[in-house]
């Protein structure tokens, strides 16, 4: 029998532990990962608040660093795997150490875009988990 696949919008709509579907937490990761990452455009390069906060020496880049912790405890607390939150912690150290660098950092920070690449981390791991749990409330039909 072949593995079904489910549509974007009945994958979004799975509800999920914590009373939320799993759209609703898709929105909200993705709303702070564009704030921080492609909200802004000039020339065809989208950039964020990281690039720009990242202008501020030192406090810029702890900032920036810390609002990407927002990933990380979406996937504690939504109870990813470990490869997941291994993955956003890379990404993390890798944004925050090379984005330190001043002015070759911002450059970095516009095209990295470590929020993002954490937010498809955290989505992956969503969809799967809503395909194996239908899956599973299938075949017990």
């Amino acid at each position: 029998m072949a593995k079904r696949k489910y549509s974007d919008a009945e994958i979004r709509a799975m509800m999920l532990p914590n009373g939320r579907t799993i759209g609703q937490e898709l929105v909200a990761l993705d709303r702070i990962s564009r704030l921080f990452d492609s909200r802004f455009g000039m020339m065809g390069i989208n950039f964020g608040l990281d690039s720009l906060l990242g202008l501020v020496p030192i406090a810029g880049d702890v900032a920036t660093g810390l609002a990407g912790l927002h990933a990380l405890s979406a996937a504690w607390r939504l109870k990813l795997p470990a490869t997941a939150s291994i993955a956003i912690i890379r990404n993390l150290v890798v944004d925050t150490s090379l984005g330190a660098v001043p002015v070759a950092g911002d450059v970095f920070d516009i095209f990295f875009q470590s929020n993002r690449k954490n937010y498809r981390i955290v989505e992956k791991h969503l969809i799967r988990r809503a395909e194996a749990h239908a899956a599973t409330v299938n075949r017990r039909r």
